[in-house]
């Protein structure tokens, strides 16, 4: 019995370890690839006078993670975004508020970035701006206090992925709980099966029955 224990903490240990060591390392390679491409122009005076307050901005980010998002939870080939947030405005400038991990950034769970500062973690031509369908400045509005709301509340990062435990929230499910739960703008599957498959695709994002597009820098891409 000991010796089970014992063998159980040195895989459980050299697991954690391993965990740690590929966020660290792919943490490092992200800030590389930041540094290498901080002078690039991500979105043109244009793009930025397109857009609105409550609209939603999807990016490719860099690092070997985002890797396995972009082919994993994108439908199309075309497109391969990993990471969203809610466009807000703070004193008169452009902010993103968005939930990510810890073992990614700094803050655990619901934060506020200036655009510029969430732009610069995005691959230059892999960005995707996108409006709750035919929706109004006032509806814009609605959405980003409501993401102020759970900034205030310091809402942690969902790390295991439970869906409709509103207590923590990954970046997307952020996105729907205040769609569809809080200004119930939305209808969503309703089956667990069928939610769960809808909330673990980006593709979701840009599913234009939910949404208008804004900004498109997938030259090409079919956004369905």
């Amino acid at each position: 019995m000991k010796k089970t224990f014992l063998i159980l903490a040195v895989v459980f240990c050299l697991g954690f370890s391993s965990y740690k060591t590929f966020f660290y390392f792919d943490r490092q390679a992200e800030i590389e690839a930041v540094e290498t491409n901080k002078a690039v122009t991500r979105l043109t005076l244009h793009d930025l006078k397109s857009i609105r307050e409550g609209d939603f901005i999807l990016r490719r980010g860099f690092g070997f993670f985002s890797d396995y998002v972009a082919n994993s939870l994108n439908p199309s080939k075309q497109i391969d975004v990993t990471h969203a947030g809610v466009i807000v405005k703070r004193n008169g400038n452009w902010c993103v508020i968005h939930s990510l991990s810890s073992d990614v950034t700094d803050i655990d769970g619901v934060q506020l970035q200036t655009l510029d500062a969430f732009l610069s973690y995005s691959v230059p031509g892999k960005i995707i701006v996108v409006r709750t369908k035919d929706s109004d400045i006032a509806f814009g509005q609605k959405v980003a206090a409501q993401a102020e709301v759970y900034l205030k509340m310091q809402v942690p990062f969902d790390h295991s992925g439970v869906i409709d435990n509103d207590e923590k929230l990954f970046c997307t499910e952020m996105i729907w709980k205040i769609l569809e739960k809080d200004l119930h703008r939305v209808k969503l599957p309703t089956g667990y099966e069928a939610r769960k498959k809808f909330f673990y695709s980006m593709g979701s994002m840009y599913n234009t029955d939910y949404f208008d597009i804004i900004i498109n820098q997938y030259s090409g891409a079919d956004l369905k």
